[in-house]
């Protein structure tokens, strides 16, 4: 060896040094990610901080008219069922907890239960993690390193969420401690803990990281259907005690602190974490507590047509979400008699309807039943455009994974493909919108509500078409800019979700609320659809789709 070489060895050694903690290596290699997406999400919660405490001051032009306006929102059962219930909501901190608390426990846990399953089934599933155990470590203490690393990321939105939230209580009005901040900051992370502990129990439960997003993703929804029946039904507040999402909301660090409830969100995570440790120790590599199967018989039925291979490829998560429907339909269609009930006695619904000496009784409630589905049909159309943002990231995925090439060099043209495709997506939407309506009149039928299958289904069909009009921008991003689709779909119902909240508390200026696609959806059944509004989505979508389709055909697979 020439000393050139030796020089370049002895050069290269202690570069090596740093690598020799099998488990710092992961910790550090897991946490890079980890605290880039908590510190995005923790400046995102903490600018919400600033807005909505700024927002506080622009809710009424007077200190008596505020406060009417928030004894209101505080009362709004739409509002107890998306939020949770309000705590001191008529001061400026009491306002801040309710609002960031609330869009915490939504947002959150969906992120981190995507990042935990992804690093620890997904990384083991692709065969990178087989790489980290041929080395000098094991898959327990493996696994707690990558926890330790998605752990910094959980410290580093707790310390964004925790100091922007300190510099909000400097401002008039808001007075917001250093400990208050602290505490806070815990409230805020919370939601996000519990899931990413979930997430990592479902990553060694399930064989797939698909699986294991899909039972960590039932688990929240599980949690937040218990939270939002127990606030807007009182006969069934204890439902809000049994949900995770439910000891968080009654922190109200903000408000009436009850620190208490940490108790159970620390033994939730503690749990679950022992648990993923324990059961990554002791399985096989590749192995779940729920096997798979290596090998099963040819079943060859829907293979015959490109819809039939989209619908074979894809009915587990269409079933799912319809599953998600329905469940969300029973739930909610049974409450409405008595959310129509508490609308019924709402000032808000009393200057709508007139003098109540002139209103019949039933009447007033049948009203508050509908302005109670329209917000509930508000959320159904939410959770359609999750559908397509998931639906249109899956094509992307099949075309950048490189399973597109095993059917496009087969007899089934890019076009056919997309088409089917595009048709599927479009038909669950479709029928999802119309189970929804069909469930809830079911449900809300025994309670005399006063609201028909008619009116139902029709709220069910203008709650689809936003979600129409984002499928067809998504196959458009899919032609032009591939690369974009997942996270522009994903952005794009999240941006329309947020402003509906901001917009619903504070006065927003009207060009910003009109670049939602939720902005011109009529609040059916509590008003009449507006179906030029969703004739013009359903013109979006087809345009979209067309355009899309054109470029795709022309491209490169698996195109930038």
């Amino acid at each position: 060896m020439t000393s050139t070489g030796m020089a370049g060895t002895a050069k290269a050694a202690p570069a090596l040094s740093s690598y020799r903690s099998p488990g710092l290596t992961v910790a550090r290699f897991v946490a890079v990610r980890a605290v880039r997406l908590g510190a995005v999400a923790g400046i995102a919660l903490g600018v919400y901080v600033f807005a909505t405490a700024a927002g506080y001051r622009l809710i009424a032009p007077t200190a008596a008219q505020r406060m009417e306006v928030l004894n209101n929102l505080a009362a709004s059962t739409g509002l107890k069922v998306l939020l949770g219930q309000a705590a001191r909501i008529t001061s400026a901190a009491g306002f801040v907890d309710w609002r960031v608390t609330g869009v915490a426990a939504i947002v959150g846990p969906v992120c981190w239960l995507i990042v935990a399953t992804r690093t620890l089934r997904g990384e083991e599933a692709s065969g990178r993690w087989e790489l980290v155990l041929a080395g000098r470590t094991t898959p327990g203490r493996a696994t707690a390193a990558a926890l330790a690393g998605l752990g910094a990321g959980l410290l580093a939105m707790y310390l964004a969420v925790a100091l922007l939230t300190r510099l909000s209580g400097i401002s008039p009005g808001v007075h917001v401690g250093e400990g208050q901040a602290l505490v806070f900051g815990l409230a805020v992370v919370a939601p996000g803990a519990e899931f990413l502990a979930i997430g990592a129990l479902a990553s060694q439960v399930m064989p797939t990281r698909a699986r294991a997003a899909a039972l960590a993703a039932g688990t929240f929804g599980a949690a937040f259907l218990l939270r939002a029946a127990g606030d807007a039904a009182g006969r069934a507040h204890f439902l809000v005690d049994v949900s995770p999402l439910g000891w968080v909301e009654q922190l109200h660090t903000l408000g009436r602190p009850q620190a208490l409830w940490l108790l159970p969100v620390a033994g939730l995570v503690g749990a679950c974490v022992w648990m993923t440790l324990f059961l990554a120790a002791r399985r096989d590599l590749g192995a779940s507590l729920v096997p798979d199967t290596d090998a099963a018989q040819p079943r060859t039925a829907l293979l015959g047509s490109q819809i039939g291979i989209a619908v074979r490829l894809s009915w587990p998560t269409v079933v799912r979400w319809l599953a998600v429907v329905v469940v969300a339909g029973v739930l909610y269609g049974a409450l409405a008699r008595s959310a129509g009930q508490a609308f019924a006695t709402s000032s808000s619904l009393q200057r709508l309807s007139g003098d109540l000496t002139h209103t019949v009784q039933p009447d007033l409630v049948s009203t508050g039943a509908r302005a109670y589905a329209g917000i509930i049909f508000l959320l159904l159309a939410t959770l359609l455009m999750a559908y397509a943002a998931s639906a249109l990231g899956r094509l992307r995925e099949e075309e950048a994974e490189g399973y597109l090439d095993n059917l496009v060099v087969r007899r089934v043209s890019r076009q056919n493909w997309l088409a089917g495709e595009f048709v599927l997506v479009l038909a669950v939407i479709i029928a999802a919108a119309v189970l929804g309506g069909m469930v809830f009149w079911l449900a809300a039928a025994p309670e005399h509500t006063g609201l028909s299958l008619g009116q139902l289904a029709q709220a069910g069909l203008n709650a689809a078409a936003p979600a129409v009009a984002l499928a067809g921008i998504g196959v458009l991003l899919l032609g032009f800019a591939p690369r974009l689709v997942t996270v522009a779909c994903w952005a794009i119902a999240a941006w329309a979700f947020m402003l509906d909240l901001l917009g619903a508390v504070i006065p927003v200026n009207h060009w910003l609320m009109d670049t939602s696609l939720l902005q011109h959806l009529a609040p059916a059944p509590a008003a009449n659809p507006d179906w030029r509004i969703c004739v013009t989505y359903l013109a979006i979508g087809a345009t979209g789709a067309a355009l899309g389709g054109w470029r795709f055909t022309r491209r490169d697979l698996r195109g930038h």
